[in-house]
């Protein structure tokens, strides 16, 4: 069991990725803001959040591992499943339908999230207030 721990130890320092220790108050109130949908005969198109079925905007709390919609039509949370910190970026990965990432900068505010599905691919792009 040491052995296993110290090679994961030894793998997240290698790679630079750093799990985050989220702090109580650690929560971001983001806008999405573009989406695109690609399907891999057919391109990419883009789409309004309204389009996609998703909110405009989301608070993200570290600290609970969950993504809650703020928008009163589209009214839902989601679980994060892991959260790691990687050169200025904060990384969180899920699942909601499908397999999805987000990256969210550290310094501004940026993020992008990428999900994908079965032959299908969404990104959405936004901002977050930082603390």
């Amino acid at each position: 069991m040491a052995r296993i721990s110290a090679l994961l130890l030894a793998i997240i320092v290698l790679s630079g990725a750093v799990p985050v220790m989220a702090a109580d108050g650690d929560i971001r109130t983001c806008s999405l803001t573009k989406g695109l949908e690609c399907v891999s005969d057919e391109g990419c198109v883009e789409w309004t959040m309204e389009e996609m079925s998703l909110p405009r905007f989301v608070r993200i709390d570290l600290a609970s591992r969950t993504i809650t919609s703020l928008d009163k039509e589209v009214k839902r949370t989601s679980k994060i499943a892991s959260v790691e910190r990687l050169n200025g970026l904060i990384i969180l990965h899920g699942t909601e339908q499908r397999g999805w990432s987000m990256a969210l900068a550290e310094d501004s505010g940026n993020l992008t999230i990428s999900a994908s599905g079965d032959d299908e691919g969404f990104i959405v792009f936004g901002s977050c207030i930082m603390p």
